[in-house]
C-alpha cells in the first residue's frame, strides 16, 4: 500500500490514533491497497479501544463485547478511519492484539458499523491478520516535548557552595 500524505498521522496527534491504512501499511506491507477492514478481535485487557470516522473529531468506543465473542460479527472501518486503545488506569500495556480482515469496497455509510461477515467468502481470498502491536502502533507517537531538566535544590546548592570555596574544598582536596 503506498504512504501518502492523507494517511500518515499528523503532527501532535498522541493518543489520536493512527489510521487503518497506516497501521494496515506500517505492519503488513505485504497486504494489497484495501478500501478498509473488518476488525474481528480486540484486546479487551489492553484497555478502552475507540474509533473515530471524522479524523478524530468524535470518538466512539469500540464494543469489545460483540467482536471478540464466537461467531462472525466484526467493526467495519474504512481506512481512513482511526483506531487508538485508552489504557485503564494503573495497567502497564506494552502490546495489544488486533485481528482484521481487509476488504477492497468502502464501508460508506456503514463504516463504523458492526456486521456479520462470512469467513470463507472474503474479497480477493483476503484472510484473517493478527497484529501483536505496541501502542504507538495504534496510538501514534505522541510529539516530542522539549521539558527543561528539573533541578534539584540540594545539587544547586552544593554546587554554588563548591564555587564559593573556589573549586574542591574539604576532605577530597589534593594540596
Amino acid at each position: 500500500m503506498p504512504s501518502s500524505p492523507e494517511h500518515k498521522p499528523s503532527a501532535g496527534v498522541g493518543v489520536g490514533g493512527n489510521c487503518i491504512a497506516q497501521i494496515v501499511h506500517d505492519n503488513c506491507p505485504d497486504l494489497l491497497a484495501s478500501a478498509g477492514v473488518i476488525i474481528e478481535h480486540l484486546d479487551a485487557q489492553a484497555g478502552n479501544w475507540q474509533f473515530s470516522i471524522d479524523n478524530g473529531l468524535t470518538w466512539r468506543s469500540a464494543r469489545t463485547d460483540l467482536i471478540n465473542r464466537p461467531g462472525c460479527m466484526g467493526l467495519a472501518l474504512d481506512r481512513d478511519a482511526r483506531l487508538r486503545v485508552l489504557p485503564f488506569s494503573g495497567h502497564r500495556v506494552s502490546g495489544v492484539r488486533i485481528v482484521f480482515h481487509t476488504v477492497q469496497r468502502s464501508h460508506g455509510q456503514g463504516s463504523g458499523s458492526y456486521r456479520a461477515y462470512a469467513p470463507d467468502e472474503r474479497d480477493g481470498g483476503s484472510r484473517s491478520v493478527t497484529l501483536v502491536v505496541g501502542l504507538n502502533a495504534v496510538n501514534g507517537m505522541p510529539p516530542e516535548v522539549k521539558v527543561p531538566r528539573p533541578r534539584n535544590k540540594r545539587a544547586l546548592a552544593q554546587s554554588a557552595r563548591e564555587r564559593a570555596e573556589g573549586g574542591l574544598g574539604g576532605p577530597l582536596a589534593v594540596a
